[in-house]
C-alpha cells in the first residue's frame, strides 16, 4: 500500500526545534553581576572592534546575494545577533571583544544551482578583523538513496556549537538536494561543533529517511553518503481500519535525538507504510493519528525510541485489535492521549 508522502515538517518536529531554541536562548543569556545603586553609571562600556565580511560568488566575484548572521557565544557580546548586509557584498559592523559563531547563505537566484552554506564555528572577535565568505570553498552535500527512481522531499542541516557553557543552535532547511556546505576559519575545541544532517526522498513504494550525526571541531565541508540497500533498515507501519472509521491515518517518522525535520504522510487504511532508514542516525520515532468515526476526538499514538539494524526489518502496527505478541511479534502499541507531548531533545 502506497503512503502519500507530503514534505511538511511534522508537528513534533517543530515544537521540538522551537523548544531548543527557546532553552538555548535561556540559558545563554548572560548574567549581570549584583552592583551598588549608581555603579552601573560609572560602568566601562566593552570595548569593540569592526568586524568586516566580504562575499563572494561561485565565480569569485563580490555578491549582495547572501544572508548572513553574526550570533554572540561568550564576552559582552554573548547576547548579540546580528543580520550585516550591505549590497555591495563588503558589510562591517562593530561588535564587543568575544566568540561569536558566523554562518552564511549564498545564493545564485536560480534554484537549481543550489546554494552555499558557510559556517565560522569559532570567530574570536579581540581585533579588527576581516573575513571572506567564498562560495568557491563549499563542496556538495550529496546524500541519496541506492533507488535511483527516488524524488527528493526535503532536508535539514542543524549546526550546534559550545563553548564556556553556552550552546547556539543555527540550521538550514532545503528543498532541493543541491546544498554545499564549507567550514570557515580555525578549528573550535575538539567536539565543541555538532552536526545533524536529514534527508527525505520518495518513492512509489517506500520513504527514505537518511540521517547523519558528526562531531568534531570544524562544520562539515562537503559530506557524501550513497547506502547500499544493506545498509538500511526498514521500518514497516501499519495501519488498522476500524469499523465506522472514516478518512486515512497520518504517519509521522523522524528521528529520536537531536533537532530534526522529520517525514509526514497519509496512509489508506486498512494499508502498510513502508521506510528504509540510516541506523546511524541512531532510534526513530513514529507518531499514528487514527482515522476516527465522525464526531469522535483525535486518537494518537507514539511509537518512540525504535531500535533498527541494517539488514532488518521491524514493524508497528496501530489501531488494530489487540493481538497476542506471540502471533505477532510486536506488541499492541496503545494510544497516548491527544495533545500530550513525548518530545524529547
Amino acid at each position: 500500500m502506497q503512503i502519500m508522502t507530503t514534505s511538511s515538517v511534522p508537528r513534533r518536529s517543530v515544537l521540538r526545534i522551537l523548544t531548543v531554541a527557546a532553552a538555548l536562548a535561556g540559558c545563554a543569556t548572560p548574567a549581570l553581576d549584583a552592583m551598588a545603586p549608581g555603579a552601573a553609571a560609572f560602568a566601562a562600556a566593552p570595548q569593540t572592534y569592526s568586524l568586516t565580511i566580504r562575499h563572494l560568488d561561485r565565480g569569485g566575484s563580490s555578491t549582495g546575494a547572501y544572508d548572513t548572521t553574526v550570533t554572540g557565544i561568550s564576552g559582552p557580546g554573548a547576547g548579540e545577533t546580528v543580520h550585516p548586509h550591505d549590497a555591495s557584498g563588503t558589510t562591517t559592523v562593530r561588535l564587543p571583544k568575544g566568540r561569536y559563531l558566523l554562518d552564511s547563505y549564498l545564493t545564485t537566484g536560480n534554484t537549481a544551482d543550489g546554494t552555499d552554506w558557510v559556517v565560522q564555528p569559532r570567530l574570536d572577535l579581540d581585533r579588527d578583523t576581516t573575513v571572506t565568505v567564498d562560495a568557491r570553498t563549499t563542496a556538495p552535500v550529496d546524500v541519496r538513496p541506492p533507488d535511483r527512481s527516488a524524488a527528493f522531499l526535503h532536508g535539514m542541516m542543524v549546526t550546534e556549537v559550545k563553548h564556556g557553557g553556552t550552546t547556539r543552535l543555527i540550521n538550514r532547511m532545503i528543498a532541493t538536494p543541491s546544498l554545499r556546505v564549507a567550514h570557515l576559519g580555525p578549528d573550535a575545541e575538539p567536539g565543541a561543533v555538532k552536526q545533524w544532517y536529514d534527508a527525505y526522498w520518495t518513492t512509489k513504494s517506500a520513504d527514505y529517511a537518511l540521517g547523519y550525526v558528526f562531531t568534531g571541531p570544524r562544520a562539515l565541508t562537503g559530506l557524501t553518503r550513497h547506502p547500499s540497500a544493506k545498509d538500511l533498515a526498514t521500518v514497516q507501519v501499519r495501519g488498522g481500519a476500524r469499523p465506522g472509521t472514516t478518512g486515512s491515518a497520518t504517519v509521522d517518522l523522524e528521528p529520536s535525538a537531536g533537532p530534526t525535520a522529520g517525514l509526514t504522510g497519509r496512509l489508506t487504511v486498512p494499508g502498510t507504510a513502508t521506510y528504509f532508514v540510516t541506523p546511524e542516525r541512531g532510534t526513530w520515532d513514529i507518531t499514528y493519528w487514527a482515522p476516527t468515526t465522525p464526531g469522535a476526538p483525535a486518537k494518537r499514538y507514539n511509537a518512540d525510541n525504535i531500535t533498527v539494524r541494517a539488514g532488518t526489518t521491524t514493524t508497528r502496527t496501530f489501531d488494530n485489535a489487540p493481538i497476542s505478541p506471540a502471533r505477532t511479534g510486536q506488541p499492541f502499541t496503545a494510544p497516548a492521549p491527544a495533545g500530550t507531548s513525548t518530545r524529547r531533545t
